[in-house]
């Protein structure tokens, strides 16, 4: 693939995430990865001038199915060759091709990118065990992603997004899992790592594991049975936590008590298809509490929409929460 290709895929990707729900990390990388290149730029810009050209019609597009865009990178590409050989002035058919591609990748595969840097990825309603080159395992959660680097002086594995249970191997090799703006390091023990929207939370089921801040404004130890978070704001202090309730994901419920309601329903989302959109702030910020089963994404809405009583509505592959 040349890179003029890439760097077009990769803005499409881009474009896709941040006007979506962008979390602060995905902001800070997409600050990154803009300012890595003036031909980033300008390549984000002409995606952002097709866009706003395009007017109402871009509002239609999150409403299609994705069945009814299958093959559009392949039909742009074609009326990219064709323009360049002056056959026919594509502009404008180039960019409805484009938004029809953005708007699916909104819906269906907003992480799109993500999987590109991962090793591992899993995809909605999937949970994946892994075994690591060193004997370690890993189970990711629904919708999760992470990069493995080993070396002789260290094992080291990023948590690109979702949540992973780590059965580390001891070893005189530290094992560190990196998320965000911090990093959980151990030499052997089984903790889980959850990257929500806004914030990483690090929880111990036994051994010891030191979680830090990579600028070093803040570090500590946890014991079992504990779990910390952090995110912009810094590093939280540790607290004691159900381990039952707190890792009940792998065993396919999800138990959640005084939890945002946004961060609740970001977490059914990994079980179910299409997004899910809260359509108020104050409603994203209510606290709920519930147990619930997670294998059926919609059932699971359906649960936490009788408890707390929201309006659902569909349209095609995107669901409105609203008050």
């Amino acid at each position: 693939m040349s890179d003029e290709r890439q760097i077009e895929k990769q803005t499409i990707a881009w474009f896709t995430r941040m006007n979506g729900r962008p979390s602060t990390a995905d902001r800070e990388d997409f600050a990154r990865w803009l300012g890595a290149s003036p031909t980033h730029q300008q390549h984000y810009a002409n995606v952002q001038r097709l866009w706003t050209d395009l007017g109402p019609l871009s509002d239609a597009v999150e409403q299609r199915d994705a069945a009814a865009l299958a093959g559009p990178l392949q039909k742009i590409e074609e009326l990219r060759r064709r323009r360049r050989s002056g056959k026919v002035a594509a502009g404008a058919v180039f960019g409805l091709l484009l938004c029809l591609v953005t708007g699916w990748l909104w819906l269906e595969r907003p992480h799109l990118l993500q999987d590109w840097q991962a090793d591992y990825a899993t995809a909605r309603a999937e949970q994946r065990s892994l075994t690591l080159a060193d004997g370690s395992t890993v189970l990711l959660d629904a919708d999760s992603a992470i990069a493995v680097d080993f070396t002789a002086t260290e094992r080291r594995v990023e948590l690109i997004r979702g949540a992973a249970f780590f059965s580390v191997i001891p070893g005189q090799v530290p094992f560190t899992v990196a998320a965000r703006n911090g990093e959980a390091r151990v030499l052997g023990t089984r903790f889980e790592v959850a990257a929500e929207d806004r914030e990483v939370s690090v929880t111990l089921d036994s051994g010891s594991v030191e979680v830090a801040l990579r600028d070093g404004r803040g570090r500590l130890v946890l014991r079992p049975g504990e779990s910390v978070a952090y995110g912009v704001g810094g590093l939280g202090g540790a607290h004691a936590v159900d381990l039952t309730e707190t890792t009940a994901w792998r065993q396919g419920r999800y138990i959640f008590t005084n939890a945002r309601l946004a961060d609740v329903l970001e977490r059914i989302g990994r079980y179910r298809g299409g997004r899910i959109l809260v359509t108020s702030g104050e409603l994203g910020e209510r606290r709920v509490s519930g147990n619930i089963a997670l294998r059926d994404g919609n059932a699971a809405l359906a649960a936490v929409q009788s408890s707390v009583g929201f309006q659902v509505t569909g349209l095609g592959r995107l669901t409105l929460v609203s008050p």
